[in-house]
């Protein structure tokens, strides 16, 4: 019999693959959308425009600019949790002389800031 915690990592990476193989057989079917288009102009002697080439194209830097915040956020969240449940903390939260738990936020922070500071280079850089 397997124990409940086996279980749930089983179904814990199998839902992991699931959304990758899901992600990428919709990838496969938009790309395969766009050759047929491709085809088919090709095939009536019109132009083929070069953006069918490449797929649609968004702004990097407000996706950049976005992500940045959303962990921003993020990392802000986990460092005030985890230092709610230290000792240490106004709250006296049950978990003893684990000073360096809130520094956990600290990684998704940071790579939110760098994906700030790129959307901002980014945006500046010349076209």
């Amino acid at each position: 019999m397997m124990s409940g915690f086996v279980l749930v990592a089983i179904v814990f990476w199998a839902v992991i693959a699931f959304v990758l193989v899901a992600n990428g057989y919709f990838v496969f079917q938009v790309r395969m959308a766009r050759y047929r288009v491709m085809q088919t102009l090709a095939e009536k002697g019109q132009p083929v425009p070069v953006e069918l080439f490449n797929g649609p194209r968004r702004a990097a830097p407000v996706g950049m600019m976005r992500g940045g915040i959303i962990l921003v956020a993020i990392g802000i969240a986990l460092m005030t949790f985890f230092w709610s449940m230290t000792a240490q903390s106004w709250f006296h939260g049950p978990i003893e002389d684990v000073s360096w738990l809130p520094t956990l936020g600290f990684f998704p922070f940071m790579i939110g800031v760098a994906l700030l500071i790129m959307a901002a280079f980014e945006r500046n850089r010349p076209a």
